[in-house]
């Protein structure tokens, strides 16, 4: 039985075979390494502006055109180059340390600015592309963060730091942009905030931290200004992933679809089950003495749970900042579990899966 889960084929990502990786990233790793050396020794001392032109193009050439040879025959994206030539840029700014030299001027300032022009207009371009195509097939609400993901694990060729980056980015998407899901009908579609009191809960919280964090300013402010600005900054940080976590549990309901069922808690934890890797769905409050449980909250002790699912396989959930964890029982709350449940035996038996 094949689990599906948001992060499609799984087992896809990645070069084949260890030793592709140690030669992908070896190879420009041991450019950097030689280029480092030669800026350490006498002959660069001596012939510094003619040797720091070919050092670059070392750098911002040779090192990424050696990684893509090692990974064009994979499934790794080749959005990953990119990645390689900003950390090369990067590198070449550490060790060279020339601020008058030409060439990485212009590289610094114009050719780096328009990649990363580029980056950003691909990401827009997939997720504008993805609405219309969500549009066309009669969807319409399609999961930011779901896509993002992907969007991060296509560009990064990393699938923990696509899940990172679009952790961070789905905090100022719902912060800012985010709104309620308008068309839950308790039928396909079932929130999670209206009878548990859970968005007065984190309210309070959040007014608590914001109250602290100015609180706590003032005082490290009259011991050292630039520790306070930097508590202060980490702490308004904090408050707004709070605050975007509240706003995307009205976002995020969760969905029975025609082949499986999406989970949701806001930021908090999130996964996809096959209905074929349903074992059972159980409406209860108590928590269930066997099982590899994950409980879909932010804060476990406070968020109470009233429906879990127990799995033939284990699926993977994940949760906040992109943590993953595999679990075989799930625990969440949603509004109307008896109707959550009714919902979902139907839609496994239209599906074809056996339902118990």
């Amino acid at each position: 039985m094949q689990i599906v889960d948001h992060k499609g084929n799984a087992g896809a990502i990645g070069i084949p075979g260890r030793g592709n990786w140690k030669v992908a990233l070896g190879l420009p790793l041991l450019v950097l390494i030689s280029c480092f050396l030669i800026t350490r020794s006498s002959v660069f001392s001596a012939k510094q502006s003619m040797l720091s032109n070919a050092i670059l193009a070392d750098m911002l050439i040779t090192a990424p055109l050696l990684y893509f040879l090692a990974i064009r025959k994979s499934n790794v994206s080749r959005w990953t180059v990119v990645r390689v030539f900003i950390l090369c840029l990067l590198a070449a700014g550490l060790i060279l340390n020339n601020p008058a030299n030409e060439l990485f001027h212009f590289i610094k300032f114009w050719v780096s600015p328009i990649i990363e022009a580029g980056l950003i207009f691909f990401i827009v371009r997939k997720f504008y592309l993805a609405g219309l195509h969500a549009k066309t097939s009669g969807v319409n609400n399609i999961d930011f963060l779901f896509h993002c993901r992907k969007m991060m694990k296509e560009v990064t060729g990393s699938e923990k730091a696509g899940n990172i980056l679009s952790s961070e980015i789905a905090v100022f998407y719902y912060a800012v942009s985010g709104s309620k899901y308008k068309s839950i009908d308790q039928q396909e579609t079932f929130s999670s905030y209206k009878d548990n009191g859970i968005i007065l809960v984190l309210g309070a919280f959040l007014s608590l931290f914001v109250i602290e964090t100015i609180g706590v300013h003032f005082l490290l402010s009259l011991w050292k200004a630039t520790i306070a600005w930097i508590f202060t900054a980490l702490s308004f940080y904090t408050c707004l992933q709070l605050f975007a976590h509240i706003r995307a549990i009205g976002s995020r309901p969760c969905r029975i679809n025609s082949t499986s069922v999406e989970l949701h808690n806001g930021l908090a934890a999130d996964a996809i089950i096959d209905f074929d890797n349903i074992e059972e769905a159980i409406l209860s409050k108590k928590t269930p003495a066997e099982g590899l449980q994950v409980k879909l909250a932010l804060l476990n002790g406070l968020e109470p749970h009233n429906v879990f699912i127990r799995l033939k396989n284990p699926v993977i959930v994940t949760k906040v900042f992109g943590i993953q964890k595999n679990a075989d029982t799930i625990l969440f709350y949603v509004d109307c579990p008896a109707k959550f449940i009714q919902s979902l035996e139907a839609a496994m038996m239209r599906h074809g899966s056996r339902v118990i």
